[in-house]
């Protein structure tokens, strides 16, 4: 409860004065990483966003004054198509879950913007180079799927913090 009514607090207050900042990243990434499928990381990631759009109602506050300033934070694993057609859900289910629950007007409320990580958990110590390969298609996934931001990862971050080459390569 005090945390709701703290990103709440923070969405009103930067609608009226700082209206171009993200007020939050609502991620996924972290539940993904733990072991969930495609499907619950967008479930459970989609839910708590609109806890949060609840939650902002509710403290009196109209969709289309903070909705524009949210955004997401996914994970893209390997399998290609499964990912492309996870990111796409996710922003056709946001839409539709603004329009029509939500009663948002400013189509900027309906976006799902997004940013999106390769998969940590999908990096093998055994098999460095194999990562890079990894990685790509992960970025691949995002990229087809719609993705605005992208961090990718280094194929040594399974060993260590990266080398500086890797770095380059990722």
């Amino acid at each position: 409860e005090p945390s709701m009514r703290l990103i709440t607090n923070i969405f009103e207050f930067c609608s009226k004065n700082v209206p171009s900042w993200n007020t939050i990243s609502i991620s996924g990434y972290h539940i993904r990483e733990a072991g969930a499928t495609a499907a619950q990381e967008i479930a459970f990631t989609l839910a708590d966003g609109i806890a949060y759009v609840e939650a902002a109602l509710k403290a009196g506050m109209d969709v289309d004054t903070f909705a524009g300033r949210l955004s997401f934070f996914f994970n893209a694993h390997n399998d290609l198509f499964e990912e492309v057609a996870k990111f796409r859900a996710a922003r056709r289910l946001w839409a539709k879950i603004m329009k029509e629950r939500f009663k948002a007007k400013d189509t900027r409320s309906w976006m799902l913007r997004f940013h999106t990580q390769t998969g940590g958990s999908t990096l093998t110590a055994q098999q460095p180079d194999n990562n890079i390969v990894r990685v790509t298609i992960q970025t691949l996934a995002a990229v087809l799927g719609g993705t605005q931001s992208l961090h990718t990862n280094s194929r040594d971050e399974a060993l260590a913090l990266p080398s500086e080459d890797s770095v380059r390569i990722a």
